[in-house]
């Protein structure tokens, strides 16, 4: 047995629809999920219990359910990135540099997605990755050279590349 605890705003979205969203999450992972005061109880075998506590985690720092719930699969990765832990809590540049990784209408956020296929959430002290491994790497090495200063043009210039030897290599090409 485990307890996730999450905050309210979190726990009224997995509440919402007649609990939706903990069903599925149930449902997928093969756990049993009770609402509890302190949080969301979860019981089961100690490995769906594990995901389903990811998928829970996930959903904590502001990933849709849809993304979370991929961290029940073995071949999914959850990265967190604590801002807190870089920026020893200095609150303006927290929010100067999650401003430059999420960048204007989510522009940024988007474009790291789209070329490395990873799911992003970007909390108040905190970005998490959802992916497969290269994935994961992949945008969480973007994410760390915007927040070392990194030029925009030249993160995305990385990525691209990055992409394309990714996508050569899923088809069975050497282009290196």
């Amino acid at each position: 047995m485990r307890i996730v605890a999450l905050p309210a705003t979190r726990l009224a979205r997995l509440l919402k629809n007649s609990s939706k969203a903990l069903k599925d999450l149930e449902k997928r992972a093969g756990v049993e999920l009770l609402e509890r005061a302190e949080g969301i109880e979860i019981r089961g075998e100690p490995e769906p219990e594990w995901g389903a506590e990811l998928a829970l985690k996930a959903i904590e720092l502001g990933f849709e359910p849809k993304d979370a719930f991929k961290l029940i699969k073995d071949d999914y990765y959850l990265e967190v990135i604590d801002m807190n832990l870089l920026l020893q809590r200095n609150e303006r540049a927290i929010e100067r540099l999650t401003a430059r990784v999420i960048g204007i209408d989510g522009k940024v956020k988007k474009r790291i997605q789209e070329f490395s296929h990873a799911s992003i959430a970007v909390g108040n002290d905190s970005i998490g990755i959802i992916g497969n491994f290269d994935d994961v790497q992949d945008a969480k090495e973007a994410v760390t050279r915007l927040l070392e200063g990194a030029q925009h043009g030249g993160v995305f210039t990385w990525l691209r590349e990055r992409k394309r030897l990714r996508d050569a290599q899923r088809m069975g090409l050497n282009l290196r």
